[in-house]
């Protein structure tokens, strides 16, 4: 705004140093310096002061009405002078002590060569690290030192296919479309980004260089589980197959349910993680994610659980004998995704179950279907059940809804926050229902034993496919059936135990093996 640009003062303690007229754009920043010398040593106060402040809003045209000052970070840097200040320790990391008597190029070329084995997660190829002294070469044309051309080289590796995507190499030409055995550092990332959801460490790094990862495959998935970086396959798969980062954006009505805790949001996340968690480094039966007797909870959650004796912040396993809990579907966090702010939902739930569970999809409902519409004061006092019956008269609705509704019904003595309840509108709850392949239950407890004995195939193939769909970064497909077979198998050998259903997803020919792109 006005004509001239904007002024802008560096000050020490209030004293101005320096005054410079700025004239880049907001989209072009600019660098402003100054050198000085600051006596006594101590603290000081350095500020950025905007000396012409202008506005008008008789200016006709608005972009001059206005002049601003955008600072974008003030930096300080020094002392100039004295010896150099020990450089910090990823700075060691990277460039370590260069040996007496090398050249430039020789001490680049082992930085960018050591460098480039953890960037790209594999040996470097012949001559492909050496590509990256031409920066060097670069800024010493330029009259900068060979530590500046060598970060220059550092940010090229990092902006490259080789770092920024997970490259597995092809077959020759005459069989690009060959089935064939990955190598060893492809296997030891596929591993890694799988159970730590990060690059191989070294000893990972060593064994595929030496050939010898798959001879001691078993112990280093045990290794990895044990690591306190399998924490991060717990989050990001639990997450995703269970829907946990769905939560953040879960939220009870605070109009029906006035007295629920936001912070319960996260207790109830805490909750699974630290579930499945336990079933992973504990080496426990899988199927405990469905009739474990046990959680973990802290006393917030507890007291909301109506669970006593529990006292504190902390999370620790508590036992769950003579409550009506047990495994996920009675979780809070199950019970929050599963159902609207208002009310529960039997179709979620079910659709839930199906879905995750069973790896068995329902078809998706037809369009312009009505939502249920929340019950209202001076209404018909209706259950959910009996609105969902009158919901299910249309013949469209009914065949999908005769898969989900019922095991949703199951559940419905859980409300929409996760609290425990036998009547609702006044009514009493009535959780019994009759599976699609006509299997009759009453309650949470006979549908878990149902879901248990008459379907832990499907629950088995559900679990292995959603693991091989995360360690892969795709979908399942027919072709993966003979996998998923032997999978089941295996973990039914091994007792049902989670390290043997990983173990075996890893040793599976999806996992092992890729197809050329030819």
């Amino acid at each position: 705004g006005g004509d001239p640009p904007p002024q802008m003062q560096l000050k020490l303690d209030g004293k101005v140093l320096k005054e410079w007229t700025v004239k880049a754009p907001l989209d072009q920043p600019d660098d402003h310096s100054f050198e000085v010398h600051i006596d006594p040593p101590g603290k000081h106060r350095v500020a950025a002061c905007f000396t012409n402040d202008f506005w008008d809003d008789k200016i006709a045209d608005p972009a001059r009405r206005d002049r601003n000052l955008m600072v974008h970070e003030i930096r300080i840097e020094g002392p100039l002078d004295g010896p150099p200040r020990a450089k910090p320790s990823s700075h060691r990391q990277i460039y370590r002590q260069r040996a007496e008597g090398q050249s430039d190029e020789q001490w680049a070329a082992e930085v960018l060569g050591r460098f480039a084995r953890r960037a790209f997660r594999r040996p470097p190829r012949e001559g492909e690290a050496e590509r990256y002294l031409h920066f060097v070469r670069l800024a010493k044309d330029q009259g900068q030192d060979v530590e500046h051309g060598i970060r220059l080289a550092l940010e090229a590796m990092l902006v490259s296919p080789a770092f920024l995507y997970r490259e597995e190499p092809q077959p020759e030409p005459d069989d690009a479309e060959r089935i064939h055995l990955v190598d060893e550092h492809t296997l030891a990332s596929r591993l890694s980004y799988f159970l730590w959801s990060t690059m191989p460490d070294p000893e990972l790094m060593k064994l595929a260089e030496d050939g010898r990862l798959r001879d001691e495959l078993d112990a280093q998935i045990d290794r990895m589980l044990g690591s306190p970086k399998a924490g991060e396959f717990v989050r990001h798969f639990a997450g995703q197959w269970l829907q946990l980062r769905d939560l953040a954006s879960t939220r009870p009505s605070r109009r029906a349910f006035r007295h629920f805790d936001l912070r319960l949001v996260g207790d109830m996340r805490r909750e699974t993680e630290m579930f499945f968690g336990h079933l992973v480094r504990d080496d426990r039966p899988i199927t405990e994610l469905l009739d474990a007797d046990y959680s973990f909870l802290n006393e917030r959650l507890a007291r909301h659980y109506g669970v006593s004796g529990v006292d504190g912040g902390e999370f620790r396993r508590v036992p769950l004998e003579g409550t009506p809990r047990r495994g996920l579907l009675t979780q809070g966090s199950f019970l929050l995704i599963t159902s609207h702010p208002l009310r529960t939902s039997p179709v979620l739930r079910g659709k839930y179950v199906l879905e995750n569970l069973l790896d068995t999809a329902p078809p998706p409902p037809p369009p312009n279907v009505p939502q249920l519409e929340a019950p209202r004061e001076g209404g018909e006092h209706l259950s959910l059940r009996q609105q969902m019956e009158r919901h299910r008269d249309d013949p469209g609705c009914a065949s999908c809804h005769a898969l989900m509704d019922p095991i949703g019904f199951g559940l419905e003595n859980y409300d929409a926050d996760g609290s425990y309840r036998t009547t609702e509108n006044n009514q009493p709850i009535d959780a019994s229902g009759q599976l699609a392949s006509g299997r009759e239950f009453a309650g949470a407890d006979e549908l878990r034993e149902i879901l248990l004995r008459d379907h832990r195939r499907e629950f088995l193939r559900s679990v292995s496919s959603k693991l091989l769909t995360y360690g892969l970064g795709r979908g399942t497909d027919w072709y993966d059936k003979p996998a998923l077979d032997r999978i089941i198998r295996e973990t039914e050998e091994a007792d049902l135990h989670t390290r043997a259903l990983i173990r075996s997803v890893i040793r599976s020919v999806p996992f092992q093996y890729r197809r050329g792109d030819g």
